[in-house]
């Protein structure tokens, strides 16, 4: 099988699992390690091949061909695929780019063999694999990949090189390893050479389903394998993943790196801690399993035999032994046996990529596994036989973990990515079934299920990611438990639960550890309704801030039953110990260790001794001892870290700096000092500066060689910023650059950085000095000619190509060798086959097309070297280092793009590619701190380590591979100050410390915290803010803030400089306007003159105009912004009220009202009520009766009217006037039968219409179990209304269906009192309103009458003036509406107000109310202006008083001259004062009138007001009571609508059921009464036919028999036409029915067809007819009486089903009546309270009123007197029945009377008539036979039509003999024709068989058809005398037809037409 078709192993995987921490680019690298190991076997057996098949044609060819280039020597291997979306260079595309040495390359195969190139297996061992049991499994599958199907003159080594392969392979496969193994191996490396299949070995790559196929089934019994020897051991020295080293010049030793301290754990794994025993844990980091003595803290390091990682760890129940699961290409499971540390067993094949999660069975004797993406493989294990007994797929996505039952065996719980799964191993005859049930969750949400555990009862407890626990039963939830304070159990995912001494432990995401009761969670159950259980943790415990726990084991203890200490796995980087007893006794929880939570992103050495800071993802800093194996101080910070640096003297000469860079794009500047002495570390680090250069993730920092510039880079703001470190960091500024920053590096050159971009660009940037940049304004440094630019073309699509169509010549060069041989031997025409054949394939073959990426690849490090730089990149060009220069020798040279074969370096792509041999991409590289090695850091987490050799550029040796990291890269690798230890940091979180074995011997080094101390003496550092807000500003921002902020307060002190000026302006105009003023009029200026330019004022009125319009433009917006939100306040709360309170305060009293505040009805409100009116009115119009409503019965009646009228006319069409005559029959020729007839019809209509008044009136006698409907109306009036008045609580009671209330009418009850309490309140408040106008309009008049009382009393006397009374004023509580009112003064005095209470704060703060001041407050601004509004006019009343003073004055002036006035003038003055007293007194009664009377109408309104209170509140209880009872009846709505549906449903399937048998029943009354009819009509037709026939007539048998005749009738059509083959069918059977009978009655025979002779024709013609119409009628009975035992049988069963219906809606009704009753019970329940008076309680013990009143009854007074009057009307109703039924009785006794006497005159009416008939006819007669034969009408008008019909067809038959005339003669004419013809045809024949006759005799015996007469004559002759037979046919027939034509009863058949074949023309030709 071809590499090309083989699945890759990255389609199948899609790893979800972040915490496994398998990345694609580890997987690629499985992927990768596989593909070469296949490779070095393909390699090897080539090799192998080519040694056998020496001297054979197909020997291979060692020479590879090679691709001569400027400055590349490349050699390829198979064609190429397109690149991967991923960017990773295919697994078939490998490139090998040997040295510029021209050393060979390795054998290039043909495309020809490619199909059974060998994948896997060879000599040599895999890259991680030293000896034995890998590979062996290796080996074990070789023979199958290895075979190959062999074609004669094909591949490149024929059948010998084939052999040899093969032999080779099985070679391998039995050296590979011992035991059974290798020799299934070799069995089957044998059983496959030389098969012809053997392509079928290989065969497609089977998928992932194929591959581990699922194992439902297990039967122990059959499975006899024993396993290992259980003392056997594998020896883990020979098989653990150790340093792959290749073997050659500069090669590096096996041994030159050694693990010495691993300062990593993966702490976001599942389960990666467990407890070996009292002092050890066990856990995973990196590639090794680490064992910690708790005591000691000395780590134990146990290797991995795959070297690709750990996925699992799981240990033993008894602790003897822990279960490893690997990470990588089909990964191992490895027991390991405890203490020994020996491993003991290996598991294989349980899944492809990595193993999620291991469990032992509580018994240790079954070990579950459960694979990860793409396989999900659920498998169980016999591990110590190393067996799989059962497999399955666990699931379709990622699952988290498995575990078995601690008490039920067989069952298993597996939960992952939102599920969970229920396993059982159940135990059958056949063996052990594994079957998984999936976990429904039902109503509740989805959620991941991290934690859970299995209850001994069967249940399961899980987790859930929002912090509940679920309650699993079976397959569905019993309950979700939560804390009973309406919270979760947990912040967050619920990660472990524990079932221990009969407590449930949890452990949250939030750090939390509970115990919870299990008794109380075991019997947890809920309603379905509310599936929540809350209860309290029994305690409780926070770990500390920040935690976050991942799993938790319990600790061993030597009394194991009563330890309650646990080791805790922290996501945060931490192992705890926790005590979580129930005690107050309890220890705090204890860090045991701390390491880095996450990726490392950087580490460094320190410069001068044995430490290394390393920086995290997540923001911790962590300093380490590593020669100690100490960790010296760790520090984290809020934001993740990305990059860190530890400066050398340069920088700080006691080199205690640490520089870090953070994704917020902060730097830090750190040192290391003393730590306090209650500190966990050694020392501390203090903060020296915090800086934000960037706005994101500072992605690279370098400083230079001298330690003065400072330099850092940031992907997400594409700019690199420089510091003077020498300034104390000081910003010197920032260049944007093209590109997000990757990486950074110091070019040879000084001051030059090298800069890589992801968009695959190098930049090298000078560095500016610090003087050389202005930064007053901003730090931004315009590039210019700073930078030089590099750009990378990608050259893998080249190499690639070229390698294409060298591989390509080489195979086209061997098939023409082949074509050659094959001329030489087999010939040209052989060779020109085979030529074409080739040309063939070589068209149909399609070459791939190579393309360079479309998206440039990211540079991921750059290690500049002496005048060159050196680049790793990602996606398609990883793998390799290519080396570039910025002074390209060949740019601006054009050179062809390619030459076959081969390709040449362009300008841009790089001079040389070193390649690494992988595709895995290169994250670090740098060189040893000696310069001798070269470190490398893959993608796939290992650690490369090259040999530079001498030469130059870079040249490397070939590499020291050390697996260091489980996945992901290697993001540091750095050596120590004297190149004696290797530090490496992962993306797995990992940091490992290895010690170099180059260096000689080990010196005794001082510890280096000592080293480092002693340099630095303790001092005070001052503190410095740090920056922890994600949001804070950067250096550039906060520079431009500041230097806005400074160009704002420059403005701003010029304006108050400005405005200073204009003020000492303003200030001397003013005085000289003062000095202008005093000037003389002559000398001053006037106001025109102070304008210095006239046309200034209305250019500033019309700026400030202008201004004004901007303003209010400007304004716009937030005046409409508030006008908005006045708008909502106000609906929202003014306009929903209908009234405010408003008080109405009487004038001479204390008296006051008010009015109610209510809301406006809701549009819902009303809307709602409506509707139920419009559907309460529709139900009355449809209210049910007895068989459904109004409507129902109408359409009921009209579908009867319709069925009446359609049997009515089926009546008048098929009823006996179709045989006897009608009045609508037409007048017949003969005047004297036609007056007989009008005598016999006007007999027969009166005796029809006396029939049908019989018939009436028996329809109206009603039936003996008739009943009166108003009887029955009045009957159930009375029950209904007779006063039994039931009460509610009785037991038998039955809700009436009047009474029957439902949430609907209750709703309406309930708006409709809400309506009527709404309209009391608006009634009340109108009446309330109207005395308010009232009022004003009475303060007005009083306001008119107190002028005039002014105007009066001030001429009046000063003893005559009587006391004025006050005219009153509208309160503001009387006029609420005016505080919504406002006016532009009114808004100035609130803004003053409110600037005033704005000063004085907010403790002085004043009532202006929340809505701008106008909605409440002690004085609204109205206020004040009501009150200081006048009476009247100003003036008036302000001179007033002082006329009346001066009055008075003058009239004590003037009283010395009273004297002086005349007696009529001292009279007139007499008469007038007493008219102004007499109006004074008037006008003061008027107003005191007025004011009594107000008062009086405003004290009865008050009155009314508390009874309505009363009323109203009454209401309001009673609305409370209805609200009570619609949400009772809610709870009852559901249930009664489903049995109010089925009722109705069954009532109207009862209808339904009743109405189809009512109109069954009419139909068949119908058919009943048409029956009678057509018996009637066929008595009648009897009649009519005796009495035709006449007496004595000697054909009245034969007649008879032919009216009785049956004949074969035919149904007749549309046009009522008839054929001739019926009435030859007809003929037939009459004719032997007429036989019949004349044998039957041994009468001479007579052809019934035919009038015999002596008969009338007229009434042999007149009896068919009549027959006709008997077999007619006879028909139309039977069909009737089919219809009517259908009816019948239709009837019975509608009938039996109507029975079952009534019974179900008999049912119906009790069981609504039950709930009805059920219901009321519900609603007795309910309070209502009922005011009285005690006057009203009746309920008296002895006269006086008991204390409980529980037992009494209220019942209305109405009632009781209805009842009290219902006694007299039901005696009066009594006396009433019984004289009208004694008047009843006297009327039944009359009519029965005269019942006998009518008889008794019907049966002398009888006798007389019998009499009469007697007399006249000497014996009863009929009359209706007696009218038929008196005047016979179908008899006359029989013959009137028999005369008409012999006319016309007397005129047809003469037309049908001129046709047969001129028929004959045209027969005549054709037959002398063709017998002509004939006679022709005869010479024309013999003639023709002369001349053959003579024909050459050598053609006698080719055909006998020549020698006898020819087929055709014969064919010709026959077909001749059909001819003649047809005519003679014809001949017949028109003989016939004349026969027939001359009968005058003959029918006429058309003639026979038979398809006669066309004579041929003459001479037999067309």
């Amino acid at each position: 099988m071809s590499e090309d078709k083989k699945p890759s192993l990255l389609s199948k995987m899609n790893l979800k699992d972040a915490t496994n921490k398998v990345s694609a680019e580890a997987l690629r690298q499985f992927q990768m390690e596989a593909e070469e190991k296949r490779r070095l076997a393909a390699e090897a057996a080539a090799a192998a091949a080519a040694e056998a098949g020496e001297g054979g044609e197909g020997s291979a060819n060692p020479e590879a061909a090679q691709a001569s280039t400027e400055d590349v020597d490349v050699k390829l291997v198979p064609t190429p695929p397109q690149t991967p979306k991923d960017g990773s260079r295919p697994s078939s595309s490998r490139k090998v780019i040997s040295p510029k040495t021209g050393e060979a390359g390795e054998t290039v195969e043909g495309s020809e063999n490619q199909g059974g190139a060998a994948e896997t297996g060879g000599e040599e061992k895999s890259e991680y694999e030293t000896d034995t049991d890998a590979s062996v499994n290796e080996s074990k599958d070789a023979p199958k990949k290895l075979r190959r199907k062999k074609k004669k003159g094909e591949g490149e080594g024929g059948d010998a090189a084939g052999k040899g392969a093969e032999g080779a392979e099985g070679a391998d496969a039995t050296a590979g390893g011992g035991g059974a193994e290798g020799v299934e191996g070799a069995e089957g490396a044998e059983g496959a050479e030389g098969a012809e299949g053997a392509e079928g070995a290989v065969g497609a790559k089977s998928p992932v389903d194929e591959k581990y196929p699922e194992i439902l089934d297990y039967n122990p019994d059959e499975d006899t394998d024993p396993g290992p020897d259980p003392n056997f051991y594998y020896d883990l020295e020979t098989m653990y993943a150790r340093a792959k080293t290749t073997s050659g010049e500069g090669s590096t030793p096996s041994n030159f790196l050694t693990l010495f301290h691993s300062f990593g754990y993966e702490c976001l794994k599942r389960a990666n801690l467990h407890v070996l025993d009292e002092t050890h844990v066990l856990f995973s980091a990196g590639n090794y399993i680490q064992i910690l003595n708790l005591e000691t803290k000395v780590l134990t390091y146990l290797p991995t035999v795959g070297g690709r990682g750990i996925g699992s760890i799981a240990v033993h129940p008894s602790r003897k032994f822990f279960a490893v699961g690997e990470q990588g290409f089909e990964p191992h499971i490895l027991i390991f046996e405890y203490p020994s540390l020996k491993l003991y067993r290996i598991c294989r094949k349980g899944t492809e990529t990595v193993y999620a999660f291991l469990s032992f069975s509580p018994d240790g004797e079954k070990l579950a596994s459960l694979g990860s993406s793409p396989d999900y493989m659920l498998t169980i294990w016999d591990w110590r036989r190393e067996k799989i007994i059962l497999r399955s797929k666990a699931h379709g996505q990622d699952v988290f973990r498995v575990t078995f039952s601690t008490e039920i065996e067989g069952q298993l719980t597996t939960g992952g990515l939102g599920h969970i799964k229920f396993w059982k191993m159940a135990a059958t005859f056949t063996g052990l079934k594994l079957q998984g049930e999936l976990g429904k969750f039902g109503r509740t949400a989805i959620s991941d299920v991290e934690g859970y555990v299995e209850l001994p009862d069967g249940k399961v407890l899980s987790g859930s990611e929002w912090g509940n626990m679920l309650l699993w039963d079976g397959d569905l939830i019993k309950c979700e438990l939560s804390s009973t304070e309406n919270s979760n159990c947990h912040k967050g995912q619920v990660q472990e639960i524990f079932l221990d001494e009969g407590e449930l432990i949890t452990a949250g995401a939030d750090g939390s550890v509970k115990i919870w009761d299990f008794e109380t969670i075991d019997g947890a159950d809920v309603l379905e309704e509310d599936a929540m259980f809350p209860m309290e943790p029994m305690s409780e415990m926070h770990v500390g801030e920040g935690v976050s726990i991942i799993s938790m084991c319990k600790t061993v203890t030597e009394n194991n039953d009563t330890n309650s200490m646990w080791f805790a796995q922290d996501a945060a980087g931490g192992i705890w110990r926790l005590d979580i007893s129930v005690s107050l006794t309890k220890k705090a929880p204890e860090l045991i260790q701390s390491y880095h939570a996450g990726p490392i992103r950087g580490i460094v050495p320190c410069p001068y001794t044995h430490m290394s800071a390393s920086m995290g993802s997540d923001g911790a800093v962590r300093v380490v001892d590593y020669l100690r194996k100490h960790t010296l101080v760790c520090k984290k910070y809020k934001s993740g870290g990305s990059c860190i640096l530890w400066p050398g003297r340069n920088v700080d000469s006691k080199m205690v700096t640490l520089i870090g860079g953070f994704t917020d794009g902060v730097i830090r500047v750190m040192t290391l000092d003393y730590a306090d002495q209650e500190s966990e570390f050694d020392l501390k680090i203090v903060l020296q500066h915090a800086l934000k250069p960037h706005k994101g993730e500072v992605t690279a920092m370098i400083i230079d060689d001298e330690g003065k510039t400072l330099v850092t880079g940031s992907a997400e703001d594409s700019t690199l910023f420089f510091f003077d470190i020498s300034s104390n960091y000081m910003p010197i500024g920032f260049m944007k650059l093209e590109a997000p920053v990757k990486t950074m590096a110091w070019s040879n050159s000084s001051k030059r950085v090298l800069v890589g971009l992801s968009s695959g660009v190098v930049l090298e940037v000078e560095c500016p000095d610090p003087g050389e940049v202005d930064s007053s304004v901003t730090y931004e440094i315009e590039p210019g000619s700073r930078i030089n630019r590099y750009e990378f073309k990608s050259i893998n699509h080249k190499i690639q190509k070229a390698a294409y169509e060298t591989v390509k010549m080489k195979r086209e060069e061997e098939q023409q060798k082949r074509l050659d041989k094959i001329k030489e031997d087999e010939g040209e025409e052989a060779y020109l086959e085979e030529k074409k054949a080739v040309e063939e394939a070589r068209a149909a073959e399609e070459d791939p097309v190579f393309e360079p990426p479309g998206v440039p690849n990211q540079i991921l490090k750059i290690l500049p070297y002496e005048d060159k730089f050196y680049l790793s990149l990602d996606g398609s060009d990883a793998g390799a280092l290519y080396e570039c220069t910025f002074n390209d020798p060949l740019a601006d040279m054009p050179t062809p793009d390619n030459i076959r074969g081969r390709w040449v370096r362009k300008c841009g792509e790089p001079l040389r590619v070193i390649d690494m041999d992988t595709d895995t991409t290169i994250h670090e590289i740098n060189l040893m701190q000696d310069s001798s090695n070269v470190m490398v850091g893959m993608g796939d987490g290992t650690i490369r380590i090259h040999k530079k050799l001498d030469g130059k550029g870079l040249e490397m040796g070939p590499p020291f591979t050390l697996p260091a990291h489980s996945c992901g890269s290697v993001n540091g690798i750095m050596t120590s100050f004297d190149t004696r230890f290797l530090i490496s940091g992962g993306h797995d979180g990992n940091l490992f410390v290895y010690k170099v074995n180059h260096a000689g011997v080990e010196l005794s080094l001082p510890s280096p915290a000592d080293s480092l101390l002693k340099q630095k003496a303790k001092e005070d550092v001052p503190l410095v803010d740090d920056i922890d807000d994600l949001k804070a500003y950067s250096i550039e921002e906060a520079k431009q803030k500041r230097e806005h902020e400074k160009m704002l307060k420059t403005a701003e002190d010029k304006k108050v400089k400005v405005r200073k000026t204009i003020a000492t302006l303003r200030s001397k105009f003013k005085k000289l306007k003062v000095v202008n003023k005093d000037l003389p009029k002559h000398l001053a200026l006037v106001a025109q003159d102070f304008e210095m330019d006239p046309q200034m004022g209305s250019i500033i009125a019309q700026e400030v105009s202008d201004m004004k319009d901007l303003i209010r433009k400007q304004l716009a917006w937030n005046s409409e912004k508030h006008r908005l939100q006045l708008m909502k306040l106000r609906k929202r709360f003014k306009d929903v009220v209908a009234t405010e309170r408003i008080v109405l305060h009487a004038v001479e009293s204390d008296h006051v009202v008010s009015t109610f505040r209510c809301a406006k009805p809701s549009e819902v409100m009303q809307q709602a009520l409506d509707d139920f009116k419009k559907k309460l009115a529709e139900d009355s119009n449809g209210a049910p009766g007895s068989r459904g409503s109004d409507a129902r019965r109408i359409s009921t009646i009209v579908r009867q009217g319709l069925g009446f009228m359609r049997k009515t006319t089926e009546l008048d069409l098929h009823g006996p006037s179709a045989v006897v005559g009608s009045k609508g029959s037409k007048k017949l020729k003969d005047a004297k039968a036609n007056k007989r007839l009008a005598k016999a019809e006007e007999r027969k209509s009166k005796r029809l219409q006396r029939e049908m008044a019989w018939k009436n009136l028996y329809s109206r006698k009603p039936s003996e179990n008739y009943e009166d409907p108003q009887m029955l109306a009045a009957i159930d009036d009375a029950k209904s209304n007779m006063g039994d008045f039931n009460l509610k609580t009785a037991k038998n009671y039955k809700v009436p269906e009047s009474q029957r209330q439902g949430g609907t009418y209750k709703r309406a009850q309930l708006l409709e009192l809400r309506r009527m309490i709404y309209m009391t309140k608006m009634n009340f408040n109108e009446r309330l309103l109207a005395l308010r106008d009232r009022k004003q309009k009475m303060i007005s008049e009083a306001e008119a009458w107190s002028k005039r009382l002014d105007v009066i009393q001030a001429e009046l006397p000063a003893g005559s003036v009587l006391e004025k009374p006050l005219v009153p004023k509208l309160l503001d509580d009387e006029i609420p509406e005016r505080a919504m009112e406002y006016t532009a003064e009114s808004l100035r005095e609130f803004k003053i107000r409110y600037d005033e209470e704005k000063k004085r704060g907010p403790a002085d703060e004043g009532g202006f109310g929340g809505f701008g001041g106008f909605g409440g407050g002690d004085a609204p601004p109205q206020q004040g202006a009501a009150e200081s509004k006048p009476a009247g006019p100003p003036s008036k009343q302000a001179g007033a008083p002082t006329s009346a003073t001066g009055k008075k004055e003058e009239t004590a002036e003037e009283e010395p001259r009273e004297d002086l006035l005349s007696a009529l003038e001292s009279e007139n003055e007499n008469l007038k004062i007493m008219m102004m007293l007499h109006e004074q007194e008037c006008l003061i009664n008027q107003m005191n009138e007025a004011y009594k009377e107000f008062d009086l109408e405003l004290v009865k309104l008050r009155t009314d007001k508390i009874q309505l209170d009363v009323e109203l509140k009454n209401g309001d209880l009673r609305i409370i009571l209805l609200f009570e009872e619609l949400l009772l009846l809610k709870e009852f709505e559901k249930r009664e609508n489903f049995l109010q549906e089925a009722l109705s449903s069954k009532l109207s399937d009862r209808d339904e059921m009743s109405d189809k048998i009512e109109e069954l029943e009419e139909k068949l009354s119908s058919k009943k009464m048409y029956m009678e009819e057509l018996q009637e009509n066929e008595k009648l037709l009897y009649d009519s036919f005796t009495e035709q026939l006449g007496e004595n007539n000697k054909f009245a048998d034969f007649l008879t028999k032919v009216f009785k005749k049956k004949i074969k009738r035919v149904k007749k059509t549309a046009e009522m036409e008839g054929d001739s083959d019926e009435s030859d069918s007809d003929d037939d059977f009459d004719s032997s029915s007429e036989e019949e009978d004349d044998d039957e009655d041994g009468v001479e025979h007579l052809d019934l067809n035919i009038c015999p002779p002596g008969c009338s024709q007229e009434l042999y013609d007149a009896t068919i007819v009549m027959r006709e119409k008997k077999l007619d009628l006879e028909e139309a009975i039977q069909e009737e009486k089919k219809i009517i035992d259908s009816l019948k049988k239709e009837v019975d069963a509608l009938i039996k089903k109507n029975k079952v219906i009534s019974h179900g809606v008999k049912c119906a009704k009790n069981d609504l009546e039950a709930f009805q009753l059920e219901k009321q019970k519900k609603m007795n329940e309910l309070d209502m309270i009922v005011t009285l008076n005690l006057d009203q309680i009746q309920y008296m013990q002895n006269g006086v009123l008991p204390s409980d009143l529980s037992s009494c009854l209220v019942f209305h007074s109405a009632g009781v007197n209805q009842l009290a009057n219902r006694i007299k009307e039901l005696q009066q109703e009594k006396a009433h029945q019984i004289r009208k039924f004694k008047e009843l009785k006297k009327s039944h006794i009359h009519l029965i009377k005269g019942k006998k006497a009518m008889q008794e005159k019907l049966l002398g009416l009888d006798e007389k008539c019998q009499n009469m008939m007697l007399l006249k006819f000497g014996r009863e007669v009929d009359l209706k036979k007696l009218e038929n034969i008196s005047t016979n009408r179908i008899a006359e008008e029989l013959k009137e039509t028999i005369a008409k019909k012999d006319v016309k067809y007397s005129r047809k038959l003469n037309e049908w003999d001129v046709q047969i005339n001129q028929a004959k003669q045209r027969l005549l004419t054709s037959t002398r024709d063709h017998t002509g013809r004939l006679d022709t045809l005869n010479e024309l024949t013999k003639d023709k068989q002369d001349l053959e006759s003579v024909l050459d005799g050598k053609q006698k015996n080719l055909g006998g058809e020549y020698s006898g007469q020819r087929k055709a004559d014969l064919k010709e002759r026959q077909r001749l005398l059909q001819l003649v037979q047809l005519q003679a046919q014809e001949i017949d027939a028109l003989k016939d037809e004349i026969g027939i034509l001359s009968r005058k009863d003959g029918h006429i058949l058309p003639p026979t037409q038979t398809a006669v074949p066309p004579l041929p023309p003459i001479g037999g030709r067309n």
